[in-house]
């Protein structure tokens, strides 16, 4: 695991959901962020940011646009799953630069 206090990251907001509890089905505060972005290489690369007490109307006037994304106090955590690697990228808060 690996944690930054701040993140600024260009990305294409490419969609977002209110995060829901699979066992009560009840909002829990949080918001996913589905970014992409293109790497060195100019491969596309996707990845989710849960956003901790934010909500889906803070982000929606900027969805399909380009964006630069301030991440605070942000946690990464590299797992497996159906083993492949996937990364965690969990964030306290998220501001839009304009």
């Amino acid at each position: 695991m690996l944690l930054c206090e701040e993140v600024l990251i260009t990305v294409n907001l490419l969609g977002l959901s209110q995060e829901i509890d699979f066992e009560t089905k009840q909002a829990t505060g949080n918001v996913k962020l589905d970014v992409g972005f293109r790497n060195d290489s100019g491969k596309y690369i996707t990845r989710i940011i849960k956003v901790n007490n934010s909500t889906v109307s803070e982000y929606t006037p900027y969805l399909d646009e380009k964006i630069n994304l301030r991440l605070q106090r942000v946690t990464f955590s590299a797992y497996l799953s159906n083993n492949r690697a996937a990364l965690s990228i969990k964030a306290e808060k998220a501001t839009i630069e304009e």
